[in-house]
């Protein structure tokens, strides 16, 4: 199987097929809850400027998208705008997994999504349903995070890679997902800036001129 290496944004490395994977951005999420009549901030909370700071980083040949790029199908200017962005900053291959959010994908942006995508002993899926497979999974879908309190006794929730059962869930990329609770296995903290390992880490392995990378399978 492939070497799988978390980085700190929360998005996943292959280094043998130079495949960055990213799930959930949930692009247009502040524009699409304003268009169903809440009314919180209009902001996109960094999300573009992250995933193009990770492309930059990375330099992957192939970017694959784990699904929910958007909030909400008939996305406003806005929305759109902050898709678009993105996925034009994609330099190679770009695949989008079908996700639950955006299953109008192909007519909102004219990109059509496929179910899954496999390599090197793995099959990547959006996670919302699940492939019958003897392959090592990686998924999206969950949002996992952890709660962590700092000295001080603060308590906040922490995005987190989650190894278990021949499966990885990659943090939601957004953020603005609260996150699903997770334990058991080896759990990663992506904090944005570092990976951190907060069960013991399994692997050593280090990428040159990628000091950000940690292997978690």
């Amino acid at each position: 199987m492939v070497k799988l290496f978390a980085h700190p944004s929360g998005a996943l490395y292959i280094p043998e097929e130079e495949t960055a994977l990213f799930a959930d951005l949930h692009l247009g999420y502040a524009w699409a809850q304003r268009r169903r009549g809440q009314l919180g901030p209009v902001a996109d909370g960094g999300a573009v400027e992250k995933f193009l700071a990770t492309l930059a980083e990375l330099s992957p040949k192939r970017v694959v998208l784990l699904g929910d790029v958007y909030h909400a199908p008939r996305p406003s200017e806005a929305e759109r705008d902050q898709v678009e962005r993105a996925l034009d900053a994609v330099r190679g291959e770009l695949v989008i997994v079908r996700g639950n959010h955006d299953r109008a994908l192909l007519r909102d942006f004219g990109k059509a999504p496929v179910p899954e995508w496999r390599a090197g002993g793995i099959v990547a899926v959006h996670g919302d349903r699940l492939p019958e497979t003897e392959d090592f999974l990686v998924m999206g879908h969950l949002h996992p995070v952890v709660k962590v309190r700092d000295a001080a006794g603060a308590s906040r929730r922490v995005p987190v890679f989650w190894v278990k059962d021949r499966q990885a869930v990659l943090p939601a990329f957004t953020p603005f997902s609260s996150g699903c609770p997770v334990r058991g296995g080896s759990i990663v903290a992506a904090t944005g800036t570092r990976v951190v390992p907060l069960t013991a880490p399994r692997f050593d392995d280090l990428l040159p001129g990628l000091p950000s990378l940690v292997r978690i399978a």
